[in-house]
């Protein structure tokens, strides 16, 4: 069975998650190796400013992307989504007249 869009769209976004999640695991680590001397100072400062860029960088890629893919998805759906609810309005306002014209003959 082939894979639905709202789940491979879930599975994008998750595997973000994870990206961005391991960038914070690099970072924790960084700090424990700062905290038991293996890394200066400096270095460390340096490392991070460095993991902080690239988590920006790929991040901005990404989710430019995604980005993309939702507003095709707006564009695509959006059309339908108008029609039905023009649809429904439509329903509604003839059900309305039709109770209004049984209470108007219900007076007489």
């Amino acid at each position: 069975m082939a894979e639905s869009k709202v789940t491979r769209k879930f599975r994008v976004y998750r595997h973000l998650y994870h990206v961005n999640n391991a960038f914070q695991y690099l970072e924790h680590n960084l700090e424990m190796l700062l905290t038991n001397e293996l890394l200066e100072h400096e270095s460390a400062k340096v490392w991070r400013n460095r993991l902080g860029e690239l988590q920006a960088e790929i991040n901005m890629n990404l989710t430019g992307r995604l980005h993309q893919q939702e507003s095709g998805e707006i564009r695509r759906l959006g059309p339908m989504v108008e029609e039905w609810e023009e649809e429904r309005l439509a329903q509604a306002t003839v059900a309305a007249r039709g109770r209004k014209k049984k209470r108007v003959s219900k007076k007489r």
